[in-house]
């Protein structure tokens, strides 16, 4: 069995090291529930392809069914800090 030193897995995969420890990172589709309007969710839906995080076909559907999907203005902004969703 394959063994790592903690820190030099921690410094090599900091996101996949916080999924492993628990820690509950907001997702696009947490931060399209704080978007004030369609033009907004486009925006943050473009930011998340152009980083990655989302694939181009994952944006596509998103971008077509941002009315449909009814979440845009759901949450307002703090609540991932009351709902325990950052460290």
């Amino acid at each position: 069995m394959l063994e790592w030193n903690r820190e030099k897995f921690r410094r090599m995969f900091p996101n996949l090291f916080h999924e492993l420890e628990g820690a509950k990172l907001p997702t696009v589709l947490d931060h399209l529930e704080v978007c004030k309007n369609e033009k907004e969710a486009l925006e943050i839906i473009d930011y998340f392809e152009r980083i990655g995080e989302i694939t181009p076909q994952y944006a596509s559907f998103l971008r077509s069914n941002v009315n449909r999907l009814g979440i845009i203005g759901t949450r307002k902004r703090g609540d991932y800090e009351r709902r325990g969703l950052v460290d």
